[in-house]
């Protein structure tokens, strides 16, 4: 009887430890994911977004892309990958420097850290140094007109309509020429057009190259006033949303003002609206238009009978990518976030997510965003953008979504540098 136990007891190992793998099999695409098969997704997600498909309030379908990422990026970027190796490198204060001068460098072309060693003290640093770089400011000028949207257990709660102006000084070539003696790395205005009760608010921002603490100037429609804010407002909520100030883009601060620390390197299952690039059209300004209508992201409020929660994507896929994982704290001892688990693209580096704990080391929300590539008809032009921003507050469950897909995005756009003045900013302050 012992001896039968034994056995019985050694074979129902075997099966639970095969029943196991079976289960925890690799996602592939065409699987669905979702809290009867969770485990497939296990070590390939954040923790508390893995708690979500878990939980039955996500569920994921597994594809592949139809093009090759890297390859997205513009000529001169991919360029840079080869003629920037070995050029620069990150000072005790985590600035860009040229390694020939030791001097913060006033302009560079492309990815500045071609090269990851993931065994590099600054390596997460570097990386951070080339998503902005590299990747966000791939696109040169840019005007978009992102929705925000409010989403609770009940469903869309209100949506605010902004415009997003960019000026990179430095990264593209659009910017080489440009007279720069303030030493900026990119110039920025965000102008809230609806709804009502909050049009008119506008924040402009100079970021500089060096330490020097970033120029934010805001105005309030409700004193009438431009005033200038501290940079230790970055943490507080934008105008109500479950966003603060520096979460766009998964970080939206200075590098320098976070510590950055490589934890590994791995495969993560990252969201992206569509497998194919969208196309963009040259206009008669000579910009790069976006072409209309786009893929609209639909989510779990408009698919009730889905189950899922309220603020799930419905139509995205979940693809396979090399990642970064970074552990960051800001050198702020009054910003209003501690700890944050960011993940980032191995090879575009950009943020894909981002886990954020409160001061006191409890977990608190979650950003997930997503990129993909654009292309003119001929496929001579490409470029990578932002195409997913969204953040979930787990403890008052409740989300923000971004969509860019309602009305044209412009890149390459012909801006007027004096809109970055007082005078020029004050035409977007209603």
């Amino acid at each position: 009887m012992v001896l039968f136990s034994a056995a019985v007891l050694a074979i129902l190992a075997v099966f639970l430890t095969f029943g196991a793998s079976a289960v925890r099999a690799d996602a592939v695409p065409g699987d669905v994911i979702d809290k009867s098969n969770w485990q497939k997704a296990q070590d390939l997600l954040p923790a508390p977004v893995l708690e979500w498909v878990k939980k039955g309030d996500f569920s994921l379908q597994v594809g592949k892309l139809n093009y090759e990422m890297k390859e997205y990026f513009p000529l001169y970027v991919q360029e840079s990958l080869r003629t920037n190796r070995g050029k620069y490198d990150v000072n005790e204060k985590d600035m860009i420097v040229d390694k020939a001068t030791g001097k913060v460098p006033g302009y560079i072309e492309g990815v500045p850290f071609p090269e990851i060693d993931p065994a590099d003290p600054k390596a997460a640093t570097k990386i951070l140094h080339n998503r902005e770089l590299g990747l966000l400011f791939n696109v040169g000028n840019c005007v978009y007109h992102p929705y925000c949207q409010w989403v609770g257990k009940g469903g869309l709660e209100r949506e605010l309509g902004a415009l997003y102006i960019n000026a990179p000084m430095s990264g593209n070539p659009q910017a080489k020429d440009r007279s720069n003696t303030e030493g900026i790395l990119r110039y920025t205005i965000i102008a809230v057009i609806k709804p009502y009760d909050v049009a008119g608010f506008a924040m402009m921002l100079w970021r500089y190259q060096d330490d020097r603490q970033d120029m934010n100037l805001s105005y309030l429609p409700a004193i009438r006033r431009v005033r200038r804010m501290s940079p230790a407002n970055r943490s507080d909520s934008f105008v109500g949303s479950d966003f603060c100030i520096d979460d766009p883009y998964g970080y939206d601060g200075k590098v320098t003002a976070f510590s950055w620390k490589m934890l590994r390197k791995q495969e993560g299952l990252v969201p992206f609206v569509s497998p194919d690039p969208e196309k963009i059209q040259l206009n008669a300004q000579g910009e790069w238009e976006t072409r209309m209508p786009r893929t609209a992201p639909v989510y779990g409020y408009e698919k009730p009978e889905l189950g899922l929660a309220a603020w799930a994507p419905t139509n995205f896929i979940w693809v396979k990518r090399p990642v970064y994982v970074i552990e960051a704290l800001s050198r702020d001892p009054y910003y209003n976030y501690g700890k944050m688990e960011v993940w980032a693209d191995a090879e575009n580096y950009g943020i894909v997510y981002k886990v954020i704990y409160d001061r006191a080391g409890l977990y608190w929300k979650t950003f997930y965003a997503g990129f993909g590539g654009v292309e003119s008809d001929d496929g001579k032009t490409r470029f990578l953008i932002v195409r997913i921003q969204n953040i979930v507050d787990d403890r008052t469950q409740h989300a923000s979504v971004i969509a860019n897909h309602v009305d044209p995005e412009y890149f390459g756009a012909n801006l007027s540098m004096d809109d970055f003045t007082l005078a020029g900013f004050q035409k977007y302050c209603k």
